[in-house]
């Protein structure tokens, strides 16, 4: 989070958006390891938090979407050359993504796998 934070605020959006995807990632990850699960794919990782803690009730159907949007931004801002982000859409990722990051992290130190 720290680099994406750096990077938007250097106006460097693409990278920005790809380090913030990343930072959601690896929380996702981490909240997956917690029943045993790991995605072989970051297409992937939206269904699984969708079968393992939106089924039950621990996130929600849009939770499960901003990883969806959060893996098509990281791909435009990685792999499309023509495209670039721009502050707008850089503040719209930002201001889905860090919520769901606090969400996935109170759900790690309820569960004693993150340090408060």
């Amino acid at each position: 989070m720290a680099a994406a934070r750096l990077l938007r605020d250097s106006l460097l959006w693409n990278d920005a958006l790809s380090r913030l995807y990343y930072a959601l990632f690896h929380y996702a990850t981490a909240l997956l390891l917690t029943e045993g699960v790991e995605a072989t794919s970051h297409k992937g990782l939206p269904g699984l938090i969708g079968l393992h803690f939106v089924r039950t009730g621990r996130l929600t159907a849009s939770d499960a979407a901003i990883l969806g949007h959060a893996w098509q931004w990281r791909t435009l801002a990685d792999y499309e050359r023509s495209w670039n982000a721009d502050a707008d859409a850089t503040s719209k990722a930002f201001a889905e993504i860090e919520p769901l990051i606090d969400r996935i992290a109170a759900l790690l130190r309820a569960g004693g796998w993150l340090a408060r």
